[in-house]
């Protein structure tokens, strides 16, 4: 699948946010930052990092996004990452790859996957060097 092709879908984000509700958006995020850490390709990112705190900042950006929470106290997404190695198309095409393996053992449905992975490639200019 080519991840670049995905539009962003604000009434079906928040559909699937009112379909997963708080927790479970939660815990998926939480096992896909774990998982992130873990990749040989990306994990390199999060060393020495608390991935526990990504986490919860990428829960609360999420949830937001989706409807589910009033607000978001982080940076935007174009600004969060600044302090980082530069982040190479490869690098954001392998995050959703795991971000789609990490939606697909949590059992969502192939249209929860493209719309949740739609709205990550939305920021793929923002976040992507040039």
């Amino acid at each position: 699948m080519s991840f670049k092709e995905i539009p962003i879908q604000k009434p079906e984000l928040l559909k699937l946010g009112k379909e997963l509700g708080l927790t479970r958006v939660q815990a998926i995020v939480l096992d896909f930052y774990k998982r992130m850490e873990n990749d040989v390709l990306v994990g390199f990112f999060f060393a020495g990092k608390d991935i526990s705190a990504i986490a919860a900042k990428q829960s609360e950006f999420l949830l937001r996004a989706m409807g589910l929470t009033p607000s978001y106290s982080g940076k935007p997404p174009a600004n969060a990452h600044t302090e980082m190695p530069p982040i190479l198309t490869g690098h954001f095409d392998r995050r959703l790859k795991v971000l789609e393996e990490t939606l697909t053992s949590h059992h969502l449905k192939r249209e929860q996957i493209l719309v949740w992975i739609g709205f990550e490639n939305a920021f793929r200019d923002a976040i992507v060097s040039k």
